[in-house]
């Protein structure tokens, strides 16, 4: 059997998610993180898990009974509210079937649980933390049938000989510039994000308004995205339609955290009801400006013998469907599979990569006009009743795209 010389650069959910599956299968490689711990930066909010996607791919990694224990399905409750916080619609989040706008089965999971349950499922030392790539650079003797290439890291170090590089590096990823010119450009809407921490203890009215998962508020060109998490806090990122430069060029001083989080409630939310204004007033810490970017939603390149990506590298998208983290599980899952053809030497890397990357990009694809559907439509400056009409009917196109759209529900 062939041993394969494996790089995979970044260590979140898809990259992790490969590492477990290739460990499964006895298949050596190796993991570069630039993160210098597990624990050196916050890894953001709670994500929902598709059954028919990122539920497959933890399932066949083995670890479906481990999530299940941090998964909460209670978490999936959503509720649409105008400016004056009248609920437009709502569910539970708890049928099988799903609902108009919902997909079935997708249960929340926090970020932090979900990449412990990945790492605690790989050895010590399966991840190389404080790994930052600079440069990737196809040797002189590779070759299509025998592809070779070298990675330099920020110090000097170099690491060289591998067949493939997977990039699982995020939304700028280095790995996607040897396959591609394309860039990730501005999609017009910037979050700027906010926390409650201990909100059932401090916030009883905030409570009652997030419930047990996500309330959303959308007016005009703002929306109000809160979200509970399992530690007790809630997340709100406060979506405004603005030009890119728009943190810089606004007037509001963002080093002064009180000052700041009124200023931005008087620009962008004046004219909404008191309540929903206590989600960032009430913030604890400075608010995070977050810029929201995307790639081409036709987004597709032409295959490289020993590169891919997978992930945002590979198809980054803004939130607005929610399937992001489920693609990269699923890009995990097929790439693990496509490995497994090439190191069972059945077919050679040019060939299994390709077979792996027109599913991928065409599954991507799909979503990608999904969630630029719904991006549109939260800031479309309609009413809330033609909104939630509108994701109603990409949900009902969702489910009418064939096999392939309804395995990423």
């Amino acid at each position: 059997m062939v041993q394969a010389r494996i790089a995979i650069i970044g260590g979140g959910p898809g990259g992790l998610t490969l590492a477990r599956l290739l460990k499964l299968q006895n298949i050596p490689f190796r993991l570069f993180e630039l993160d210098e711990s597990s624990e050196s930066r916050s890894q953001g909010g709670t994500l929902d898990i598709h059954k028919g996607s990122g539920q497959m791919a933890l399932k066949a990694a083995g670890l479906f009974a481990e999530f299940e224990r941090h998964a909460r399905r209670e978490g999936a409750a959503i509720k649409i509210l105008d400016k004056d916080g009248t609920v437009v619609w709502a569910d539970d989040g708890l049928s099988p079937e799903g609902s108009d706008i919902m997909p079935p089965d997708r249960p929340e999971i926090d970020r932090r649980d979900l990449r412990k349950i990945l790492l605690n499922s790989l050895d010590e030392g399966m991840v190389e933390w404080g790994r930052k790539v600079v440069e990737i650079s196809e040797d002189e003797n590779s070759t299509k049938e025998k592809p070779q290439y070298t990675i330099e890291f920020e110090g000097g170090a170099k690491e060289c000989g591998f067949e493939l590089v997977v990039g699982a590096d995020g939304a700028w990823s280095r790995v996607r510039g040897l396959l591609t010119k394309e860039k990730p450009f501005y999609s017009g809407v910037t979050f700027v994000e906010a926390c409650v921490e201990d909100i059932d203890a401090e916030h009883p009215e905030l409570v009652e308004r997030v419930g047990l998962g996500s309330c959303f508020q959308v007016h005009g060109l703002s929306a109000l995205l809160n979200q509970r998490n399992t530690d007790g806090s809630v997340r709100t990122n406060a979506a405004v339609r603005v030009d890119e430069d728009w943190a810089t060029t606004c007037g509001i001083d963002w080093a002064d955290v009180q000052a700041s989080k009124q200023a931005f409630v008087d620009a962008k939310y004046s004219g909404w009801e008191a309540l929903c204004k206590e989600f960032v007033l009430q913030s604890d810490g400075p608010l995070t400006v977050r810029p929201m970017y995307m790639l081409p939603v036709e987004m597709k390149w032409e295959t490289r013998s020993g590169v891919t990506a997978i992930g945002d590298a590979a198809h980054l998208m803004t939130p607005f469907a929610g399937v992001g983290v489920n693609l990269a599980l699923t890009d995990a899952l097929n790439l693990a599979q496509a490995i497994r053809s090439h190191v069972g030497d059945r077919v050679g890397w040019i060939t299994a990569i390709r077979q792996f990357e027109t599913t991928m990009l065409a599954r991507s694809q799909v979503e990608a006009r999904k969630t630029l559907t719904n991006l549109t439509n939260f800031f479309s400056g309609e009413s809330v009743q033609e909104i939630v009409r509108r994701l109603g009917q990409v949900m009902v196109n969702a489910k009418d795209v064939g096999n392939e759209g309804k395995s990423l529900q």
